[in-house]
C-alpha cells in the first residue's frame, strides 16, 4: 500500500470524526466550534481525494478550492460542486470561528458571528459534501 493511500484513508478517518465533533458541538449549541469542526471536515476529506490523485497539499481556504478543481477539471462531476459550494461557505468561517476580529470600528468575537443558522448550514454542507467523498474513495478502493 502506498503512502498515498495511507494518507487518504487517515484524511478521511479525521474527516468523519471532525464532522462527529462538529455535530457534537451544534448539539451544545456551541455554534463557533460546530462551524470550525465543519470546515476542518471538509478540508480533511478533500485532502484524501488529492492524495488519491498524488496531491500533497499543506493549503486550506481558497488556495485550497482552486487545487481541488484544477485537480479534477479532467474528471469533473456534478456531485464535486457540493464539495466546493461546502468549502467555499465553510471558508468564510475558518478565521472567524476562532479568533475576535475588528469589523468597522467593532471587535467580535466567533460567538458574536457564528449563528445556530450559520452552524446549522455549515454542518449540513459538510455531511453532503462527505457523503461524495466516501463515494469517491469506495469508487477508487480506498475504504
Amino acid at each position: 500500500m502506498s503512502l498515498f493511500v495511507k494518507f487518504a484513508r487517515k484524511y478521511f478517518e479525521e474527516s468523519e470524526k471532525d464532522l462527529e465533533r462538529a455535530i457534537r458541538a451544534l448539539n451544545l449549541d456551541d455554534y463557533p466550534q460546530a462551524i470550525f469542526y465543519a470546515q476542518q471536515s471538509v478540508e480533511k476529506g478533500v485532502k484524501a481525494m488529492l492524495e488519491v490523485r498524488r496531491k500533497v497539499v499543506y493549503n486550506h481556504g481558497p488556495e485550497l478550492i482552486g487545487i481541488f478543481s484544477e485537480t479534477f477539471s479532467n474528471e469533473w462531476r456534478k456531485e464535486y460542486d457540493i464539495i466546493v459550494e461546502a468549502l467555499e461557505y465553510l471558508t468564510e468561517y475558518y478565521t472567524r470561528a476562532r479568533y475576535p476580529f475588528l469589523l468597522k470600528g467593532e471587535v467580535y468575537g466567533p460567538s458574536d458571528i457564528v449563528s445556530r443558522e450559520i452552524a446549522e448550514k455549515g454542518v449540513k454542507l459538510a455531511r453532503k459534501a462527505l457523503e461524495v467523498i466516501r463515494d469517491f474513495l469506495r469508487r477508487n478502493s480506498i475504504i
